[in-house]
């Protein structure tokens, strides 16, 4: 009956939108139905467990129908909105296109940092230098297991995360995974901003990639090419102990003020010379971090509609009685045998019963006892 006369298709629904269309698998093609109403998401929220995995999400739907407004409620997992016979239940959710906001840290040694403004599943480009960022995901948490093997668990948030596919003339095409904060050890010691990447675009092939500097601090910026402008001019950029102290002195001078020094800039030294090692090596013309963003949730509903479903229930409810009765009530049947005999009629009383035997014995007696005070008074 369902499959005649009902429907059941998905739709995704973007926070602050509305949809009235479902899609369904139709062979092995996708089919589009038309809803009589539409469906609006006024919010998504959802709550995570410690490990990151989702433990509850929720929308609040509001149907307009011929125009109006006509229901508002939530709706959760298992806890579908029902309307005019239509079940809308809450199936999944992602991104609805979040806004991202990049920030491009130029690598040609003019120490700019120019932002980018783009959006998921949406391509930005570059005209200057030709590169193009596709962003294909986002993520606000971004829980990881950062125990070592054999040790307990230590699960920790690393913060936002931008996806994006970066594309440029003889650039070799790449996945990346850019934080927004950078990471700090288990001791709370800043180790700098870091990225993933993957050079098949499969997620499961990103390998991290420590960048030295904390780039979500402009200063360090700045501190790292005046430090390579000052090793540059005491020893042809060539790495010493004496020359990264003095070159880091004086770009310490450069960027604080003349014998002024930040707290922490002993950390700051170590990312700095880890910075040295690890930025030229980067082939691209400027490196896309997450500056910013703004989080926009789609909701995905299944949409149904089965006339079948009530004959079920009823089908069931009857199932559940009948069990009950064959389990839980005594059989019992009795047998009354009249028989006519030459001189006279032979009467015979028989039963049985399925449990309960000592109650049925003493039933049976007191029928039979009074079948036969009744057959002594027909006699007299």
């Amino acid at each position: 009956m369902g499959s005649q006369y009902g429907f059941r298709g998905n739709m995704a629904v973007p926070e602050g939108q509305s949809e009235k269309e479902i899609s369904f698998l139709q062979g092995t093609e996708t089919g589009y139905k038309t809803m009589p109403f539409s469906i609006r998401c006024n919010s998504f929220s959802i709550e995570f467990f410690p490990t990151g995995a989702p433990k509850e999400f929720r929308s609040n739907l509001t149907i307009i129908d011929d125009g109006k407004e006509t229901l508002t409620s939530d709706i959760i997992v298992n806890e579908p909105l029902y309307y005019k016979g239509i079940r809308i239940y809450q199936a999944s959710f992602g991104d609805g296109g979040s806004d991202i906001s990049f920030k491009l840290f130029h690598m040609d040694g003019s120490e700019a940092i120019s932002t980018a403004h783009s959006q998921v599943y949406k391509t930005w480009r570059d005209k200057e230098t030709g590169v193009s960022l596709k962003v294909t995901d986002f993520k606000p948490y971004n829980v990881e297991n950062m125990a070592n093997p054999g040790e307990p668990k230590n699960f920790q948030d690393l913060g936002p995360a931008v996806i994006y596919e970066m594309r440029g003339p003889g650039l070799k095409p790449v996945k990346i995974k850019a934080f927004m904060n950078p990471f700090t050890d288990s001791d709370g010691n800043n180790q700098g901003s870091f990225i993933m990447i993957s050079l098949s675009g499969d997620a499961a092939d990103f390998k991290p990639v420590a960048l030295g500097l904390d780039l979500s601090n402009p200063v360090e910026w700045k501190l790292f090419h005046a430090f390579m402008r000052h090793l540059s001019k005491l020893s042809g950029g060539k790495q010493t102990k004496e020359a990264n102290l003095a070159a880091f002195k004086a770009a310490m001078n450069e960027v604080f003020g003349e014998g002024k020094r930040p707290e922490g800039f002993q950390s700051m030294a170590m990312r700095t010379l880890q910075a040295v090692n690890m930025l030229p090596q980067l082939p691209w013309p400027v490196l896309p971090m997450l500056g910013d963003f703004k989080l926009h949730y789609y909701t995905g509903l299944q949409v149904a509609k089965d006339p079948g479903m009530n004959v079920v229930w009823i089908g069931s409810a009857l199932l559940v009685i009948g069990l009950c009765i064959m389990f839980y009530m005594p059989h019992r049947k009795l047998w009354l045998i009249i028989k006519e005999e030459d001189d006279g009629v032979a009467v015979t009383l028989a039963g049985m019963a399925n449990r309960n035997h000592l109650v049925f014995n003493k039933d049976f007696h007191d029928l039979f006892t009074k079948l036969d005070d009744d057959f002594a008074t027909l006699v007299k």
